[in-house]
Protein backbone atom coordinates (compact mmCIF):
# COMPACT_ATOMS: atom_id res chain seq x y z
CA UNK A 1 0.00 0.00 0.00
CA UNK A 2 3.03 2.56 0.75
CA UNK A 3 4.02 2.21 -2.75
CA UNK A 4 0.31 3.21 -4.67
CA UNK A 5 0.84 6.16 -2.08
CA UNK A 6 4.19 7.43 -3.11
CA UNK A 7 3.15 7.26 -7.30
CA UNK A 8 2.14 10.43 -8.78
CA UNK A 9 0.68 11.72 -12.11
CA UNK A 10 -1.94 11.51 -14.77
CA UNK A 11 -3.56 8.11 -16.27
CA UNK A 12 -4.30 8.01 -19.68
CA UNK A 13 -7.76 8.16 -19.36
CA UNK A 14 -7.14 11.45 -17.22
CA UNK A 15 -4.84 13.24 -20.19
CA UNK A 16 -7.55 11.51 -22.86
CA UNK A 17 -10.59 12.95 -21.31
CA UNK A 18 -8.93 16.53 -20.82
CA UNK A 19 -7.69 16.54 -24.09
CA UNK A 20 -11.37 15.99 -25.55
CA UNK A 21 -12.86 18.16 -23.29
CA UNK A 22 -10.07 21.26 -24.60
CA UNK A 23 -10.79 19.94 -28.03
CA UNK A 24 -14.68 20.59 -27.62
CA UNK A 25 -14.10 24.28 -26.51
CA UNK A 26 -12.00 25.13 -29.12
CA UNK A 27 -14.05 23.46 -31.70
CA UNK A 28 -16.94 25.45 -30.29
CA UNK A 29 -14.69 28.44 -30.04
CA UNK A 30 -13.67 28.32 -33.86
CA UNK A 31 -17.33 27.83 -34.63
CA UNK A 32 -18.25 31.28 -32.92
CA UNK A 33 -15.70 33.38 -33.57
CA UNK A 34 -16.50 32.08 -37.66
CA UNK A 35 -19.77 33.52 -37.40
CA UNK A 36 -19.04 36.41 -35.41
CA UNK A 37 -16.91 37.55 -38.25
CA UNK A 38 -19.05 36.72 -40.95
CA UNK A 39 -21.66 38.64 -39.39
CA UNK A 40 -19.73 41.43 -38.89
CA UNK A 41 -18.90 41.33 -42.48
CA UNK A 42 -22.56 41.17 -43.15
CA UNK A 43 -23.13 44.17 -40.95
CA UNK A 44 -20.47 45.90 -42.60
CA UNK A 45 -21.39 45.68 -46.42
CA UNK A 46 -24.67 46.75 -45.30
CA UNK A 47 -23.36 50.16 -43.85
CA UNK A 48 -20.96 50.42 -46.88
CA UNK A 49 -24.35 50.44 -49.32
CA UNK A 50 -26.28 52.87 -46.61
CA UNK A 51 -23.07 55.51 -46.69
CA UNK A 52 -22.93 55.43 -50.17
CA UNK A 53 -26.53 56.19 -50.92
CA UNK A 54 -25.98 58.79 -48.27
CA UNK A 55 -22.91 60.32 -49.91
CA UNK A 56 -24.79 60.61 -53.64
CA UNK A 57 -28.04 62.01 -51.84
CA UNK A 58 -25.60 64.96 -50.17
CA UNK A 59 -24.32 65.30 -53.25
CA UNK A 60 -27.70 65.88 -54.85
CA UNK A 61 -29.02 68.01 -52.30
CA UNK A 62 -26.40 70.59 -51.95
CA UNK A 63 -25.95 70.80 -55.63
CA UNK A 64 -22.60 69.74 -56.31
CA UNK A 65 -21.39 70.47 -59.74
CA UNK A 66 -25.08 71.02 -60.53
CA UNK A 67 -26.23 67.75 -61.19
CA UNK A 68 -27.84 64.75 -59.75
CA UNK A 69 -26.11 62.01 -58.39
CA UNK A 70 -26.25 58.31 -58.12
CA UNK A 71 -25.05 54.93 -56.80
CA UNK A 72 -25.14 51.56 -58.80
CA UNK A 73 -23.03 48.50 -58.70
CA UNK A 74 -20.64 47.40 -61.56
CA UNK A 75 -19.00 44.69 -60.62
CA UNK A 76 -16.81 44.14 -58.28
CA UNK A 77 -17.48 47.69 -56.80
CA UNK A 78 -20.03 50.13 -56.41
CA UNK A 79 -19.91 53.08 -57.91
CA UNK A 80 -21.25 56.94 -57.02
CA UNK A 81 -21.64 58.50 -60.41
CA UNK A 82 -22.99 62.06 -61.92
CA UNK A 83 -26.18 63.02 -64.04
CA UNK A 84 -28.81 60.61 -64.77
CA UNK A 85 -27.19 57.11 -65.81
CA UNK A 86 -29.82 54.89 -67.50
CA UNK A 87 -26.92 52.37 -67.33
CA UNK A 88 -24.14 52.13 -64.65
CA UNK A 89 -21.62 51.31 -67.25
CA UNK A 90 -22.48 54.94 -68.89
CA UNK A 91 -22.25 56.69 -65.42
CA UNK A 92 -19.86 59.23 -65.06
CA UNK A 93 -18.29 57.62 -62.42
CA UNK A 94 -17.13 60.22 -59.17
CA UNK A 95 -16.01 57.13 -56.98
CA UNK A 96 -15.91 53.40 -56.47
CA UNK A 97 -15.65 51.46 -53.29
CA UNK A 98 -14.84 47.80 -53.89
CA UNK A 99 -17.40 45.27 -52.33
CA UNK A 100 -17.93 42.20 -50.83
CA UNK A 101 -17.52 39.91 -53.61
CA UNK A 102 -18.99 36.80 -51.54
CA UNK A 103 -21.91 39.38 -50.19
CA UNK A 104 -22.34 40.36 -53.80
CA UNK A 105 -22.48 37.24 -55.26
CA UNK A 106 -24.71 35.82 -52.77
CA UNK A 107 -27.28 38.81 -53.59
CA UNK A 108 -26.49 39.04 -57.00
CA UNK A 109 -25.84 42.17 -57.11
CA UNK A 110 -24.63 42.24 -60.82
CA UNK A 111 -28.78 41.53 -61.72
CA UNK A 112 -30.61 43.08 -59.31
CA UNK A 113 -28.90 46.02 -57.73
CA UNK A 114 -31.08 48.94 -58.71
CA UNK A 115 -29.44 52.26 -60.36
CA UNK A 116 -30.69 54.83 -57.55
CA UNK A 117 -30.49 58.00 -58.67
CA UNK A 118 -31.10 61.54 -56.62
CA UNK A 119 -32.65 64.43 -57.71
CA UNK A 120 -30.80 67.70 -57.41
CA UNK A 121 -31.29 70.01 -54.67
CA UNK A 122 -34.09 67.99 -53.15
CA UNK A 123 -32.59 64.78 -52.78
CA UNK A 124 -36.11 63.00 -54.00
CA UNK A 125 -35.90 59.38 -56.11
CA UNK A 126 -37.77 56.43 -56.81
CA UNK A 127 -38.53 54.33 -54.53
CA UNK A 128 -36.54 50.93 -54.27
CA UNK A 129 -35.20 48.28 -52.00
CA UNK A 130 -31.51 46.85 -52.05
CA UNK A 131 -31.70 42.88 -50.41
CA UNK A 132 -28.36 41.84 -49.17
CA UNK A 133 -28.25 37.97 -48.35
CA UNK A 134 -25.29 36.11 -46.90
CA UNK A 135 -25.47 32.63 -45.37
CA UNK A 136 -29.28 32.56 -44.89
CA UNK A 137 -28.91 36.02 -43.69
CA UNK A 138 -31.17 38.50 -45.38
CA UNK A 139 -31.66 42.37 -45.01
CA UNK A 140 -33.97 45.03 -47.28
CA UNK A 141 -32.07 48.69 -47.65
CA UNK A 142 -35.13 50.71 -48.69
CA UNK A 143 -35.14 54.14 -49.71
CA UNK A 144 -38.86 55.99 -50.17
CA UNK A 145 -39.48 58.69 -53.00
CA UNK A 146 -38.50 61.27 -50.78
CA UNK A 147 -34.97 59.92 -50.81
CA UNK A 148 -35.27 58.26 -47.04
CA UNK A 149 -33.11 55.34 -46.34
CA UNK A 150 -34.56 53.03 -44.31
CA UNK A 151 -32.05 49.90 -43.02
Amino acid sequence: MANLAKRRGFTLIELLVVIAIFTILVGLGMFMSMETFRGATYRSEQATIVSLLERARSRAMNNINQSQWGVCYLAPQYVIFRGSASSCATATVADTVAAHAGIAAASDFAHVFPIVVFTQLSGTTTATTITELQDGRSSVIAINNEGTINW
